[in-house]
């Protein structure tokens, strides 16, 4: 099974190119994660009570399909068995009974006092609908090569607009930060997207970010906070 959200894309979330931004993909995917939770329990506040947060460790976007200006369409989400010490979620988003993007997310339960992983034992989400993991075509898991040369193109002031309750930047910004950085950007879409977490980037901290070219249609980033590697990423583009 899996829960349902209905949504319709608003005049200020698409781009130039009358394109939703990639980042609001996620924030669509990660609205219907939270309204499950909310109405399935336990909510996100519920684990904040019991000094409990899941934090984002990775996430796999494939868009198979731009959704435009005033589109309507739904979000799906569910559970996945958990993975040792990770609970996996998975995302679809559907126009008119079409697939037009795909998510597949990684978490990690903590305790907010000691910052320690829970066990999966700890919580109880069975009321939230569970289905089959998704078999994504892109890698749910990425290394950057280590051979590959990174240069710096920007740095970045975190803002309280952009922090969510833990003060730290919220997860679904940085794709918005890293797509202003891929050349020529306003002709190009995004068919994908690879983040991996590593290090928070809290209130009024700077950083780094740095990028690399795999290929013409692969840009690789890396952002750093205090010399700490706070996240890496890879974005698929295409030409319009």
């Amino acid at each position: 099974m899996k829960f349902c959200k209905r949504f319709e894309v608003s005049s200020h979330e698409v781009d130039v190119n009358n394109n939703i931004k990639p980042s609001l993909i996620q924030r669509y995917m990660m609205d219907t994660a939270h309204e499950q939770m909310r109405v399935r329990r336990p909510s996100a506040e519920d684990l904040l009570e019991a000094k409990k947060a899941f934090i984002m460790t990775r996430i796999t976007i494939e868009i198979k399909d731009n959704l435009h200006v005033y589109d309507e369409f739904e979000g799906y989400t569910w559970s996945c068995d958990a993975k040792a010490a990770s609970f996996r979620r998975c995302f679809e988003l559907v126009r008119d009974g079409q697939v037009v993007a795909r998510g597949h997310s990684m978490w990690t339960l903590i305790d907010t006092e000691t910052g320690k992983v829970c066990r999966p034992s700890e919580i109880d989400i069975s009321a939230y609908e569970s289905d089959q993991v998704l078999e994504m075509e892109l890698p749910v898991k990425f290394k950057l090569p280590k051979e590959m040369e990174f240069e710096t193109v920007g740095r970045k002031k975190v803002l309280y607009s952009e922090v969510d309750t833990n003060m730290h930047l919220n997860n679904t910004y940085y794709a918005d930060v890293l797509w202003s950085y891929i050349p020529d950007v306003v002709n190009k879409k995004v068919r994908g997207i690879n983040l991996s977490f590593h290090h928070e980037a809290p209130l009024g901290c700077e950083m780094e970010i740095q990028r690399a070219e795999k290929s013409e249609n692969e840009y690789c980033f890396k952002t750093f906070v205090d010399g700490n590697l706070n996240i890496e990423a890879v974005f698929h583009v295409e030409n319009i």
